[in-house]
């Protein structure tokens, strides 16, 4: 299945377009679902998990953080979400994320300290493969955060400083336990520098039917 293959992000992209032109996937409905599969590999990694920081960029990696939020605390867990650069750049379907978080009560702040207690586990969900250059600060400073914790980490799609084609770190780079990615497993998560920092990988397809990689392999 093409589905096991490596992909470019710029094939990731055109995966999530064609899912949206071809089979009428929305983003948010994919996000909900990304948001959906990484809880549960958090949960099954980590079943005594009782509460969740959860780093949230502005772009959509940020809305998966925000799904996450959301179905964590309706699951029964703690969940704070800290948002890391200008929440007012928050668009589309990652706004819609944040208000589906809002709406259910998650806390919410932009913070980056957080508490160490047994049972917490730290969410990446800053970059995904958003990032162009080198890091930059406020990310800088999350994810260094993040790394200094000594709490278990979850990478949302792929670790945020870590290049998606290439594998190479970018300045900073969450160094994750286990990273789930989606729709198409990321060339820079077996490249480079790429398995050290994802840990363990899990791939989720999000039901994205089989014949959407087939059309991109046209």
């Amino acid at each position: 299945m093409n589905a096991e293959r490596y992909y470019t992000t710029a094939q990731v992209r055109e995966l999530d377009r064609l899912a949206s032109a071809e089979f009428g996937l929305c983003g948010f409905t994919l996000m909900q679902r990304a948001g959906a599969a990484a809880l549960a590999a958090l949960r099954q990694t980590w079943p005594e998990a009782l509460s969740l920081h959860i780093f949230c960029g502005t772009g959509n990696n940020g809305g998966d953080g925000f799904i996450i939020g959301a179905l964590a605390l309706s699951a029964g867990l703690r969940a704070h979400i800290h948002i890391v650069g200008d929440a007012g750049r928050i668009r589309g379907d990652a706004l819609q994320a944040l208000q589906v978080a809002r709406a259910n009560g998650v806390p919410i702040d932009s913070s980056i300290t957080f508490d160490t207690n047994a049972g917490t586990v730290a969410v990446d969900a800053l970059l995904g493969t958003g990032l162009t250059g080198e890091v930059r600060s406020p990310y800088r400073t999350a994810i260094d955060a993040i790394n200094a914790s000594g709490l278990p980490v979850l990478a949302v799609d792929l670790p945020s400083g870590l290049d998606s084609d290439t594998g190479e770190i970018r300045g900073h780079c969450v160094n994750a336990d286990l990273t789930v990615t989606f729709i198409g497993r990321k060339h820079g998560l077996v490249r480079g520098e790429g398995p050290r920092q994802c840990g363990e990988l899990v791939f989720a397809a999000l039901d994205v039917p089989a014949t959407l990689y087939q059309r991109l392999a046209l």
